[in-house]
């Protein structure tokens, strides 16, 4: 052991099998970070195998505050070492999604604002969460509460009046064990997060652990003496730690890799379009450390595919100086390279609920020149502010009410992630997605949409599996509602949903209405889509901007 290193710091310092030895059967854990950003992967690697081989701990309830783990890594989901899981975004977890159709574990899904919200009340010793986020939608308990298949009966909400207003009231949930995974240790157990990538509720988890008489597990890189972390730069106390776990090698898993090159204190101008639009972790970070473009990267052609077009045409609802949120899927990768092609981005100031404001990001995740990265209760309290002028998010489905999905589509468990928190004190919404799914090809060409086969699957239902976005209650808060497709945009009126824009070369009736499971109302002034929208090349938004 190092000198100076306190017999207090020697009583913490322990392996990974020590540690997860802290969990009992029927606890209550929470895990740090999201994906594989601040994942604590040698403290969950050992849980398994001792779940694998020993079989215990078992009947964990898994208080998921922000989705961690990836598809292929996914160290706790098993039937019988989960009994639950509370969480808010099922996509990165495949095997998790497959457990709860087989009913073989519970499930309840709610907003990842909301388990942020919540997650601080207990850490503060509150013995409830109060919001309205979620009213007429399916986790109102009169809606079934969040509940996601048969085997979850818990009720971890509840209808409350306060002052005449019906809010959404979310108990206590006893957290037994928080695992934290940071950078910098030392001698007393404080804790610096200084080169994760976020921060997310890391502070929250290990107090509401505390809170409830639990321990705290913090995973760590390396460890120093006692005093040489500043204060300003520790994130979890060492009074509130248990046990450190040291994890020389730890990283980003290398599938993610946005994760692997996101960097806080890095400062790069904005990449050329091979950089901005290659999959190539290394091509990127070439970019990054070098200000080189990697010759072996294709030349830079943006295909005029349905997505991107969505993408163009979204991107045309923002306005210079606008504080935006762009949402996971469609939106972060088609928005995102829009905004740096036209040559706009910087006019923007742009935000995702990770916790990151500002910067360049490619739209698959790579991301520089980070203005700040905040913690989940904090961006969350950014976006409940008021600050937030409009929000872009992907939809499963819509229906002529104006209700939108995001909760799941057919057997598959999706969840909201934050959208409905951020959307809830946002007055513009655009919703963005194809008008069918599942197989649909269409290009755009000189002006005009062609379309080569239809999607298989109608996203304009006549009524969605999952209201997580309620068009009666979004149009009583004076919310615009913009649903933009491919082939056409449709603005959300008292009247219902209503068809507003078509592109150029699409029948009405056969390619926009014939591929509907309703009939909207039709504008009395039907208009063309932007044709160049449809054309290859800058669209000139920029020049627009800068004449007004």
């Amino acid at each position: 052991m190092a000198n100076g290193l306190s017999l207090r710091f020697d009583s913490k310092l322990c392996s990974a099998d020590d540690a997860v030895a802290l969990i009992q059967d029927g606890d209550c854990i929470t895990i740090s970070g999201t994906i594989s950003a601040q994942l604590p992967s040698k403290v969950l690697h050992a849980l398994e195998v001792k779940f694998l081989s020993e079989g215990t701990p078992r009947g964990l309830t898994w208080f998921d505050p922000f989705p961690t783990g990836i598809p292929g890594i996914e160290p706790i989901s098993y039937a019988g070492l989960l009994k639950r899981v509370i969480g808010g975004w099922f996509t990165p977890h495949p095997r998790l999604r497959e457990l709860i159709c087989a009913n073989e574990i519970e499930a309840y899904c709610y907003p990842l604002g909301s388990l942020a919200f919540w997650c601080q009340a207990m850490a503060a010793g509150r013995n409830f969460h109060l919001t309205q986020v979620g009213i007429d939608t399916y986790m109102d308990p009169r809606n079934g509460g969040g509940r996601l298949n048969a085997s979850s009966t818990e009720e971890y909400i509840s209808l409350v009046d306060m002052a005449g207003e019906p809010y959404i009231a979310f108990r206590q949930l006893p957290i037994n064990v928080a695992i934290i995974r940071g950078t910098i240790v030392d001698a007393d157990g404080n804790l610096s997060l200084e080169h994760e990538h976020t921060t997310m509720s890391s502070l929250f988890q290990a107090l509401a652990a505390k809170r409830f008489g639990g321990k705290v597990i913090v995973q760590a890189q390396r460890l120093v003496p006692k005093g040489e972390i500043p204060a300003r730069m520790v994130t979890v106390p060492g009074l509130l730690v248990d046990a450190i776990v040291l994890d020389p090698d730890q990283y980003s898993d290398p599938t993610v890799p946005e994760l692997a090159w996101m960097h806080p204190f890095l400062r790069v101008p904005p990449p050329p379009g091979q950089v901005l639009a290659s999959p190539s972790k290394d091509g990127w970070l070439k970019w990054l450390t070098e200000g080189v473009v990697d010759p072996d990267l294709s030349p830079y052609e943006r295909p005029l595919v349905p997505d991107m077009i969505i993408g163009r045409r979204a991107m045309m609802e923002m306005h210079r100086g606008d504080v935006l949120n762009i949402g996971q899927g469609l939106p972060a990768r088609e928005i995102l390279p829009c905004t740096l092609e036209e040559g706009i981005a910087h006019e923007l100031e742009l935000s995702i609920e990770t916790g990151h404001l500002g910067g360049i990001v490619n739209g698959l995740g790579f991301r520089a020149n980070t203005a700040a990265v905040m913690d989940t209760p904090g961006i969350f309290s950014l976006y409940g502010s008021g600050l937030v002028k409009a929000a872009f998010f992907s939809m499963l489905e819509f229906d002529a009410a104006g209700n939108v999905n995001l909760l799941r589509h057919g057997d598959t468990w999706v969840g909201p992630g934050g959208s409905m928190d951020i959307a809830h004190a946002v007055k513009k919404l655009v919703f963005c997605g194809t008008l069918r799914a599942a197989g649909l090809q269409a290009e755009g060409s000189d002006g005009s949409l062609i379309i080569h086969q239809e999607g298989a699957a109608p996203r304009a239902v006549a009524e969605v599996a999952g209201v997580c976005f309620n068009g009666k209650k979004m149009l009583a808060e004076g919310k615009t509602v913009t649903y933009v497709t491919e082939r056409a945009v449709f603005q959300l009126t008292p009247d219902g949903v209503e068809l507003t824009e078509v592109a150029r070369g699409v029948d009405v009736e056969r390619d926009v209405l014939g591929q509907m499971s309703f009939r909207p109302r039709i504008a009395a002034e039907l208009k063309e889509m932007d044709p160049r929208i449809f054309r290859a090349g800058p669209m000139g938004i920029r020049a627009e901007w800068c004449a007004q």
